[in-house]
């Protein structure tokens, strides 16, 4: 969280929006201020989508969420805020709340699986239709020496 801007703030939903909400907001956010297609300079457009990043990833998970929404119900009790500021995105293990990321869904992993068998079979393929050709490799690559 950088200076007084809340991510509910970042965002523009209430503390209580369900993830629907979010994913709504930050859908509508990232298709206005992506580098690629909004009229801002390219670094303060990166900027901020990085900030709107940073907000939804921190909310959209629910345990992320209730530790930062208790770090900021601290914040509001407290009147010693600086140090409360600091370590608002850092955890009591000293771990940066967006550090993990989702796991490959099993459609993602079956489309890299075909991805990795496209490839293989393309590359058998051309060294076949080489082989038939009579074509040879100009160079040998170092790979193949061994």
């Amino acid at each position: 969280m950088k200076g007084e801007i809340s991510y509910y703030k970042i965002l523009g939903v209430d503390e209580n929006a369900s993830n629907h909400e979010l994913r709504k907001a930050f859908c509508k956010l990232s298709i206005e201020l992506h580098p690629d297609t909004t009229s801002l300079e390219i670094d303060d457009a990166k900027s901020k989508f990085q900030e709107v990043l940073e907000a939804y990833e921190n909310l959209n998970n629910s345990y992320l969420r209730k530790i930062y929404d208790d770090k900021l119900k601290e914040k509001t009790k407290s009147k010693n805020n600086a140090k409360v500021l600091n370590n608002l995105i850092v955890d009591s293990n000293n771990k940066n709340l967006v550090g993990n990321r989702r796991p490959f869904s099993n459609g993602e992993l079956f489309s890299l699986f075909l991805l990795f068998i496209i490839i293989s079979i393309s590359l058998i393929c051309s060294v076949f239709i080489a082989s038939f050709t009579g074509k040879e490799l100009d160079t040998i690559p170092i790979w193949l020496l061994k």
